[in-house]
């Protein structure tokens, strides 16, 4: 049995990979530059000059408040976006495991939302969420004036919380389900002879040693909330009313191509780029201390 493929050619490998790498280098690397340059710069407009600024344009947007309110409602939408879609997948992961006959069924129902894009489901919930034709226009039936998310930041920012967390939810259900089927069965036979119940199984043995799999999914879900969110943002809300849901993702946007402020947008992105790398730094090496404890 062979162990390891061997291509004929020495060019081989690199030509089967250059559509990959171009794609990569097109997509990623030359807009990553291209932001980077501008940082530095004040460009023009439309992009077709420019001269070299250093870092003033990172200060201007280090004291603007409009920048430290975007950073809060990023801060504020990725905690509750991230707290909300893993503890829903952690109770939904819990009740398939406990419920083995059904479980199959349920777990192929609960992955098919995480096929929806993100822009298609801003859309849906939108036309859902609206407080003349959706269904949380009963509410107004109900006691008139309550549900106003265009006018309210705070029900504006609960809707693309719920929104975000539905789209992070299929994923971290898929992880979680695997690591509570990961736990040897002879730890849960001996805590039921015990005596202790589901819900203390759960909580006491269940949680503790799949704690590396709950960190991983919510550092996944706060990278996409800090970076992929746009979608949602902007099908549902534009960052209003008054900015209450404008993150940083979204301002980028706002700065960068309704603005033309080419210069601001692109130091904010790097910004915003070091702010994932950190938390991946994080990510990291909490893993390699798990890694090194469980060695």
């Amino acid at each position: 049995m062979k162990t390891s493929a061997r291509f004929h050619g020495r060019w081989t490998p690199f030509a089967l990979g250059l559509p990959q790498l171009a794609l990569i280098a097109l997509f990623f690397y030359w807009p990553t530059l291209k932001g980077l340059w501008w940082s530095f710069h004040l460009v023009c407009p439309f992009g077709h000059c420019s001269s070299f600024v250093g870092f003033d344009n990172y200060l201007r947007e280090l004291k603007d408040a409009n920048f430290y309110a975007s950073l809060f409602s990023t801060a504020v939408f990725s905690l509750f976006g991230v707290g909300a879609s893993v503890i829903v997948a952690l109770v939904l992961a819990w009740m398939v495991e406990l419920h083995q006959r059904s479980g199959r069924l349920f777990r192929y129902l609960l992955i098919w939302p995480y096929a929806v894009a993100g822009s298609v489901l801003g859309v849906i919930l939108r036309v859902a969420s609206s407080p003349s034709i959706g269904l949380m226009g009963y509410l107004n039936s109900v006691w008139p004036g309550f549900w106003q998310p265009h006018l309210n930041g705070t029900q504006a920012m609960t809707m693309v919380v719920f929104a975000f967390a539905w789209t992070q939810i299929p994923f971290d259900f898929i992880v979680l389900v695997a690591a509570l089927r990961s736990i040897p069965a002879d730890y849960m036979a001996a805590a039921a002879i015990d005596g202790a119940g589901p819900l203390r199984r759960f909580i006491d043995i269940q949680i503790p040693m799949i704690r590396p799999q709950l960190f991983f999914v919510a550092t996944m879900n706060l990278i996409d909330s800090i970076t992929n969110s746009f979608a949602i943002v902007d099908t549902m809300t534009q960052g209003g009313p008054g900015g209450a849901t404008n993150i940083l993702a979204y301002k980028i946007y706002r700065d960068g191509f309704i603005g033309l402020d080419l210069s601001g947008s692109s130091a904010l992105s790097i910004l915003l780029m070091l702010l994932v790398l950190a938390a991946s730094a994080v990510q990291f090496v909490v893993f390699e201390r798990q890694a090194k404890r469980e060695a």
